[in-house]
């Protein structure tokens, strides 16, 4: 049973304060700030454990994760009754359309078809990052305070750990904020009170990998206590993180781009030449046993979000998860859906999966007679376990795991003009997963695109598509997106989301994304 429960006194933290009127600030609470707490190292367990659960919160009380597969993508509603129109809205980048029509539940050609889709499709919190800076706010908290514990049974390298715990969930939130909104405040002390402007994006990664840096040799590789890995900060988790950090300013900071692809060609060089090798902390599992890896905590997991459907968890709706709109019966249960929400254009899983070209993942994460349609079909059994049709989708939704960060590594490569060695390691990927090495045929273009669309592959519903066509300006080539952006809509903002005017109160230095406004 994953399920996990959190008595701790940051809940009183939040609740003191719920209107946020700071909306970046909380304000500290004498149970914690105060002399009756931080005493023992179960205080300190117990607090690090409700940072996990905000950042849990923040990432899962809405539609969040999935948008990553939606935005901008090949994705289509599928024939299922109600139609899902929140899909096509993505799909056309109509970010306008999908917040008018989930925060008013009303439009010209309102009917209770769309009231239903509405209902499912929680897009509105989005705008609001207050969550995520509740996980800044308390991590930046447990960073400070956790010095007091002079408890006997806590030891120094406890200690270390649970600092550098601090540091990997704080730039977790960040990584989520600037890949939403582009510029953000940022704040790395504890009990924050002054307004704040918003900091460039680029500044904010490079502060929250210097950080990392320092910390992440305090965490261990893995853990002993299996229930602990990858829901927990592990040294892989921060060295994925380290590597999406560099690769994103990689794409914004051009003029030292290089600097950051060798960054992450000395990281990706650490988890599979240490992590993998040397320790045995993670490795690929055999493509057959795709679902374990979704199900959590599998060797090849380096970071991923607690969660246990089947065990009755209320505290997150299974339908904000990606997995749940490529599904239908017997896999759902609970409805009588015939066909999924979800489907991809034809087209597009063409070019993804060729009928000529050998992949296993066509066989064992799709039925092969409906990969390629569009009403709904197809279910992506990669988040399911086919023998079992009744557990469900209780999959832990990863955030990092082990091929992703392989892939990074691969791209890095690539633009480093070291096409062999990216190649390599391209082929580690397809090789697992039963695939013709690249180049496969012909036609199969650039060791880069090649990459590139190994990614969609092989992170298809991971949240991964929409953030990899931002950052390798991927979005602005009809070739490549379903709906290109214009130069000046990108430079502009339209690749992020509105921020809430909230943001405003009390703040005269904060400005908001004025392309969505």
């Amino acid at each position: 049973m994953k399920k996990i429960l959190y008595i701790i006194p940051l809940l009183v933290l939040l609740i003191a304060n719920p209107g946020c009127k700071k909306f970046l600030n909380v304000e500290p609470v004498t149970s914690l700030s105060g002399n009756n707490y931080w005493k023992t190292a179960k205080d300190a367990e117990d607090f690090t454990k409700d940072v996990y659960r905000l950042f849990r919160t923040a990432t899962m009380s809405n539609i969040l994760l999935a948008i990553g597969d939606f935005r901008n993508s090949y994705a289509k509603a599928g024939s299922t009754f109600p139609k899902r129109y929140d899909f096509d809205y993505m799909a056309a980048n109509d970010v306008k359309k999908t917040l008018a029509a989930d925060a008013t539940r009303t439009r010209p050609d309102y009917n209770a078809e769309l009231e239903w889709y509405q209902a499912r499709a929680r897009y509105d919190i989005i705008p609001n990052w207050t969550p995520f800076y509740k996980v800044i706010q308390s991590a930046n908290i447990l960073y400070k305070e956790v010095d007091r514990v002079q408890d006997p049974a806590f030891s120094e390298a406890s200690r270390k750990q649970y600092r550098a715990e601090a540091v990997f969930m704080r730039c977790m939130a960040y990584f989520f904020l600037v890949r939403l909104y582009g510029d953000v405040p940022y704040y790395i002390n504890a009990y924050n009170q002054d307004p704040l402007p918003r900091t460039n994006m680029v500044t904010v990664f490079k502060n929250c990998i210097a950080d990392l840096d320092k910390v992440k040799a305090d965490l261990p590789w893995t853990y002993k206590d299996p229930a602990n890995r990858a829901v927990r900060a592990m040294r892989g988790s921060a060295i994925a993180l380290m590597m999406h950090l560099n690769m994103w300013c990689a794409g914004f900071d051009n003029l030292n781009s290089q600097e950051y692809y060798k960054a992450v060609d000395e990281l990706g060089k650490e988890i599979e030449e240490i992590g993998m090798k040397q320790q045995g902390a993670y490795a690929l599992l055999p493509i057959e046993q795709t679902y374990l890896v979704m199900f959590g905590r599998s060797q090849e997991g380096l970071f991923e979000i607690q969660l246990s459907s089947n065990y009755g968890e209320v505290s997150v709706d299974r339908r904000h998860k990606f997995s749940n709109s490529v599904a239908h019966l017997p896999f759902l249960t609970s409805t009588d859906r015939s066909v999924s929400e979800l489907a991809y254009r034809s087209s597009y899983m063409r070019t993804l999966y060729p009928e000529t070209v050998a992949d296993k993942r066509k066989s064992i994460w799709f039925d092969q007679a409906d990969i390629y349609d569009e009403t709904g079909k197809a279910i992506i059994y990669k988040f399911f376990n086919r023998s079992a049709p009744t557990q469900g989708d209780d999959d832990n939704p990863i955030i990092f795991r082990l091929a992703d960060v392989i892939l990074l590594h691969a791209e890095a490569r690539a633009e480093m003009g070291d096409d062999a060695g990216a190649q390599t390691l391209l082929n580690v990927i397809r090789a697992r997963a039963g695939a013709d090495a690249f180049p496969a045929n012909p036609g199969e273009g650039k060791i880069k695109d090649a990459i590139y669309y190994e990614r969609c592959k092989e992170l298809m519903g991971e949240g991964h598509y929409y953030y990899d066509l931002v950052r390798t300006k991927r979005i602005m080539d009809p070739n490549f997106s379903f709906r290109p952006m214009s130069y000046s809509a990108f430079i502009s903002g339209a690749w992020t989301w509105p921020i809430d005017k909230k943001a405003l109160q009390n703040n005269p230095y904060m400005t908001l994304n004025n392309y969505w406004q």
